[in-house]
């Protein structure tokens, strides 16, 4: 461990930054600590103190700053903030955390990549600023530890703590796509990046949609191969073998071998059969993993969440033997189809749209179509994929709270107000307006960094393509045509992948889930540790959670009154208060 002292201005006064040397990237620094006394000044020019993730755009910025083929990606951003300032973090692409220290300007600089796979925290104390690149180090700082109860009801409903919150008090968070500046004077925060709505992309038809998605998405997915091997996580869906198609085509140099959850005892949530079409077709690779086999709360001690959240995945002992095979075939890079409904996918009707503007043989002739595929009535496809979606866009108090209080939420978080999530104009279509809201989802961040540190557990990188904000912005553009029509959803990856993916993958309507591998844990293996949890539990004597209704959710589960497994998150709350609030 190096520290960096520099001479105050004011005598008898230092600044100390405390950094550990990196590791490989794109992983952060072993200490990731970085401290500075507000009333003390640095000493001149830009200094890179600590970074994660990596620069997609590499080639781009070497070039437009003339930087030696050696420089590492927190060279480049230092150089880069040295002649652009504070607009150097809107020509950085890619997952690429960072922290700099502006010594002509007496100021401390953090950023955080785009769609937050990396985390940046923060605490003020005594007269310090203190950030890192998790909450872990500043908990040494922020003593006694006292929990945030708005991060906590967000926990229960499955939605995440507001984007520059932690579950901690005292502990602050830089927002996805967000910029902190330090100086003597102040702190401000600010955001270089959000998802917002963009001009309708009008194209004459939907091969030119499919093209304009490839010539986008082939040379991303370029940035983002390594030279070697790489690895995919390879269901039957549409997400994670349009990243495969792109991987082999964008970069043929990179060798790919699929990882792939079969479900022998479990057919309904066995992907195989789709999986194994594309690694014949795309020349993959595959090795298979038997996901009925690592069901939740199978691995003692159970739930084991770590000390910063609550989150703990439904399918974390899945994702362990799939990161432990992953590191036996000796690859070290491994993609995700992470974010696929987030851009094209999910709730997210086109019928709305065409009955506001007023194509109705369109909208006629695709509700057609959809019947004749599916069981839905034409009134119910009038009422909820139609009829619904306007109401909850344009008449107000129609939409119901985004996060009403489940049944076992306790007195004290009942008291607690709900956050209030970045809404859409209302001027927008409602098909466009619910695009924007998934494009918003604060979870997703939370979902990718929660899987980007187990893989660096294992000392796997994740590279999650789809997770780039210039396919966001692309997403944001697109009419609901083109991501849903007549009843089959992602439409702009089926035009664009069709000669590329074989045909089964392409024209399926619908898709696998492992909820049953997580019903297996739920309601049939680890019956005995589900109980133990929602027993004497800390989150009630909190006044958290309403215990004995918790106890009758989960009766009415086994039963299979209620299909729900949203107690999942009271359940990892609790495994997390046990262990650090005992």
């Amino acid at each position: 461990m190096t520290t960096w002292t520099s001479p105050s201005l004011a005598a008898g006064k230092q600044v100390d930054v405390t950094v550990a040397p990196s590791r490989t990237p794109p992983f952060p620094s072993e200490a990731k600590l970085i401290s500075w006394n507000r009333t003390s000044a640095g000493s001149p020019g830009i200094r890179g103190l600590w970074s994660a993730g990596f620069i997609a755009n590499r080639r781009e910025i070497m070039a437009q700053i003339g930087a030696r083929a050696g420089s590492s990606d927190l060279e480049l951003v230092s150089a880069l903030y040295e002649r652009f300032g504070n607009e150097a973090p809107r020509l950085v692409h890619g997952p690429f955390a960072w922290i700099l220290w502006d010594g002509d300007r007496q100021r401390l600089i953090a950023v955080r990549d785009r769609l937050g796979t990396y985390e940046l925290c923060y605490t003020q104390y005594k007269g310090g600023v203190f950030l890192a690149g998790d909450v872990e180090p500043l908990l040494e700082i922020i003593r006694p530890h006292a929990v945030n109860p708005r991060a906590v009801r967000a926990q229960i409903h499955c939605c995440a703590p507001a984007p520059d919150e932690t579950f901690y008090q005292g502990i602050a968070a830089i927002a996805p796509g967000g910029m902190l500046t330090v100086t003597r004077a102040r702190i401000d925060t600010a955001l270089y990046w959000h998802p917002e709505p963009r001009p309708v992309l009008d194209l004459p038809d939907d091969d030119a949609y499919g093209r304009a998605f490839r010539d986008l998405f082939l040379p991303l997915v370029a940035e983002y191969a390594p030279a070697g091997e790489a690895g995919l996580t390879l269901s039957g869906g549409l997400d994670s073998t349009t990243v495969a198609a792109a991987v082999r085509e964008a970069s043929p140099q990179t060798g790919l071998t699929a990882f792939t959850w079969t479900a022998p005892e479990l057919p309904e949530a066995d992907e195989s059969e789709p999986a194994s079409a594309v690694c014949r077709q795309l020349g993959c690779h595959a090795v298979t993993l038997a996901a009925d086999r690592h069901w939740p709360l199978r691995t003692e001690p159970g739930i084991r969440p770590e000390p910063a959240t609550p989150f703990f995945n439904l399918y974390t002992d899945l994702w362990d033997a799939t990161l432990r095979a992953v590191r036996e075939h000796g690859i070290r890079v491994l993609f995700s189809g992470l974010s696929g409904d987030h851009l094209f996918g999910g709730d997210v009707f086109s019928y709305p749209d065409l009955l506001l503007t007023g194509r109705w043989r369109r909208l006629a002739s695709e509700i057609r179509t959809q019947r004749r595929h599916s069981d839905l009535s034409a009134a119910a496809i009038l009422r909820w994929m139609t009829i619904a979606p306007i109401a909850n866009a344009y008449l107000p108090g129609w939409e119901r709270d985004s996060s009403p209080p489940v049944a076992w939420l306790g007195e004290r978080l009942r008291q607690e107000m709900p956050l209030e999530p970045s809404e859409p104009p209302r001027r927008l279509l409602p098909g466009r307006r619910q695009r924007l809201r998934l494009l918003r989802d604060p979870l997703l961040p939370v979902i990718a960094s929660l899987l980007t540190r187990q893989a660096a557990r294992h000392g796997i990188e994740l590279r999650h393509p789809l997770l780039d904000h210039r396919l966001f912005d692309f997403a944001a553009a697109l009419p609901t045509t083109q991501t849903f029509s007549a009843g089959k959803r992602k439409m702009i990856l089926r035009n664009a992948m069709r000669d590329r993916l074989p045909e089964t993958v392409i024209d399926r309507r619908g898709k696998i889930y492992p909820a049953d591998v997580a019903s297996r844990g739920l309601r049939e293996r680890e019956r005995a540790k589900v109980w133990g949890l929602v027993t004497n539990m800390r989150a009630a004597q909190m006044g958290f959670v309403d215990e004995r209704r918790l106890r009758e959710t989960y009766d009415d589960y086994l039963a299979g009154r209620n299909q729900s497994s949203l107690f999942w998150h009271t359940l990892t709350l609790e495994a997390w208060l046990r262990r650090y609030f005992p």
